[in-house]
């Protein structure tokens, strides 16, 4: 299976809620995790159309399930709006093929809720890979942090860098991790916006 950004990859909510639920509802899991395996086979514009899709499926999943079991499928859709937001705030001509994150040694961080996605707190190293498909341009990463509801943070900026029509790069920045950060996504702008 292609691998998914970290953000969307929402397979965690769901096995959580399938734990947490006597309901049956594997059928509509099955369709999610399908259009998650779609996912990173689609270009840019299909892609939004599988985020619909997976966005639909999940508000069913949500509306047939109750407590702990709902706040799983809804933070899941948090994660799929947070990506979404990431996307649209992305140049058109640019691509974020994949993003991670680096946690620095000396910044351990309290431990996380299981609840919360595994993000360290303090100092990391992120890294972006970025995709051209317009004109060269010079090109800056934007890292946004948001808490478990989806709510914005912070945004940060890295350091230009140029990348020329048709290129691929990888890019690398410092930055803090909020400490009620849950969840991040980056996006990819030209340097003059």
């Amino acid at each position: 299976m292609s691998s998914l950004p970290p953000i969307i990859d929402i397979r965690d909510d769901l096995n959580r809620a399938r734990q947490e639920t006597d309901q049956d509802v594997t059928e509509e899991f099955e369709t999610v995790r399908d259009r998650l395996d779609a996912f990173a086979d689609r270009n840019r514009a299909d892609r939004e159309g599988v985020l619909d899709e997976i966005d639909n499926e999940l508000l069913r999943i949500e509306e047939l399930l109750d407590g702990e079991a709902a706040r799983d499928i809804r933070a899941a859709r948090n994660r799929i709006h947070v990506f979404r937001d990431s996307l649209a705030e992305t140049d058109e001509d640019f691509v974020v093929v994949d993003f991670g994150v680096r946690q620095h040694e000396e910044s351990e961080g309290e431990p996380r809720s299981e609840r919360e996605q595994v993000l360290p707190v303090g100092e990391v190293t992120m890294t972006a890979t970025v995709a051209n498909s317009g004109e060269d341009a010079e090109v800056v990463p934007v890292v946004t942090f948001y808490d478990e509801t989806g709510e914005e943070i912070e945004s940060v900026r890295g350091s230009a860098f140029d990348l020329p029509e048709g290129a691929e790069e990888q890019v690398e920045m410092e930055t803090d991790v909020p400490e009620d950060a849950a969840y991040n996504a980056v996006s990819a702008v030209e340097a003059s916006a």
